[in-house]
């Protein structure tokens, strides 16, 4: 069963696309084939029962009954699968869905950046090298390596990705079934919190505090569709893809129009109305069905300084245009800049800025903003700034550990959302006085 009456959708029929963005290309490609056989026929990461629970929490969060966070790495490292390292990434998720129910007063969908994220889309997919000669630019631990030495991409890494997203699930599940001493700032866990829906019976909205969907951007298709079972894709919850992939005419568009799991598409600034009604008529046909409500979420990341302007248009046409999607704030992608050294950055104050200044332009447009995705991490690195001095941009030497993007710290992601709450109580809170 599928969403879509475009025509015959399968898995594999994004390979009939003229538009393949962000490609990898493999030296053997029969070894490429063998590993994504070898992966076609592994158990499913995430059951189909749990997606559509994660389905009909993102409608509700279409409707205004509920809310997301996502979080986690902007690319996963095979390196920080370990278990102190999962325990602050599920900790920080656990702390800002706390901060967020007590603040927004609904119910909290939590959602990370885990278990998946391994891949990553680059503007270009060659790096100059300062002697003139190119290397395959790095595109995420499951393609290829960071060093020089290991830029050439390997199929077989796929094998490793899938390895270690099924040991970070094994971990999430017994960091939530292990009782925890309660702490400063620590959402104490259920001793029982299902992974899968398949340990218990759980409605809609009546999954325990703490419960995590996994999720992160579908970029090798290959490997995505070798883990898709009856239009489910079964390695994460929540899959979206990115504004490199969203091509109207694209194999990603053709590969997600298909699928049960919700879905995301990002928007950056350069997107007009047009634009995007087109795609979420072409992903999602038929958006007055009850069961395509909240089925697609808009991820915008349109800057501090465009989305005044970008984003009530893109509103109101969605409107018109009868889609009832979820509409999600990624502040960190729009507002990263260079350091004089060459550094990618993020300043926490304009990311919070994004965030607030999108939250109002949806309520001034009979709107509703559904949820946050954060590039964040739990421990205490220094990606991203808190002010704009030399000082800080210097401090970012100090623990600068990202793959990619720079990642807001433990600290830096609590205080973005403690002051995202703060700002939408005193906002709300005029608004109902009439001022």
């Amino acid at each position: 069963m599928t969403n879509c009456s475009q025509g015959a959708w399968t898995p594999q029929s994004w390979a009939m696309k003229p538009v393949m963005a962000q490609a990898v290309e493999y030296d053997d490609p029969k070894a490429l084939e063998q590993v994504i056989r070898t992966i076609s026929t592994l158990p499913a990461l995430v059951n189909p029962m749990k997606i559509e629970i994660a389905r009909n929490n993102f409608a509700a969060a279409a409707r205004g009954k509920a809310f997301i966070i996502q979080g986690g790495d902007c690319a996963e490292s095979f390196d920080d699968v370990r278990l102190h390292v999962i325990q602050q990434k599920i900790k920080l998720l656990q702390e800002q869905s706390h901060l967020l129910a007590q603040g927004l007063g609904l119910p909290i969908v939590t959602v990370g950046r885990i278990a998946g994220q391994y891949a990553k889309p680059r503007s270009s997919p060659w790096d100059t090298l300062e002697d003139g000669s190119k290397t395959h630019a790095f595109r995420g631990h499951s393609v290829n390596g960071p060093s020089l030495s290991e830029r050439r991409p390997d199929p077989y890494r796929l094998l490793l990705g899938d390895f270690y997203s099924r040991t970070t699930l094994e971990m999430i599940k017994d960091i939530q079934s292990t009782p925890t001493v309660t702490g400063p700032g620590w959402l104490p866990t259920p001793s029982s919190l299902p992974l899968t829906p398949e340990e218990t019976d759980v409605a809609p909205l009546e999954t325990p505090t703490g419960t995590i969907f996994t999720s992160h951007e579908a970029i090798h298709l290959p490997y995505e569709s070798a883990m898709t079972r009856d239009s489910y894709n079964t390695s994460a919850s929540f899959i979206w893809i990115g504004e490199r992939t969203r091509q109207l005419d694209g194999a990603h568009v053709e590969y997600i129009r298909g699928l049960r799991n919700p879905i995301g598409v990002k928007i950056g600034p350069t997107t007009d109305s047009s634009t995007l009604v087109a795609l979420l008529d072409t992903i999602c046909p038929e958006p007055h069905l009850p069961e395509n409500l909240g089925r697609v979420t808009i991820i915008t990341r349109l800057g501090v300084d465009q989305v005044a302007t970008v984003l009530p248009p893109l509103i109101r046409a969605v409107q018109k245009a009868g889609h009832t999607p979820v509409w999600m704030c990624d502040p960190c992608h729009g507002n990263t800049q260079i350091t004089a050294t060459g550094l990618k950055t993020r300043h926490v104050g304009r990311m919070l800025l994004e965030a607030t200044r999108t939250y109002q332009i949806h309520r001034e447009n009979q709107s509703l903003m559904g949820g946050l995705h954060l590039e964040q991490t739990g421990e205490y690195v220094s990606e991203c700034i808190d002010d704009m001095s030399t000082n800080a941009e210097n401090s970012l030497s100090l623990n600068y550990r990202s793959l990619c993007d720079p990642r807001l710290s433990n600290a830096q992601a609590l205080t973005l959302v403690r002051q995202f709450v703060d700002f939408v109580r005193r906002w709300e809170d005029k608004r109902n006085l009439g001022l």
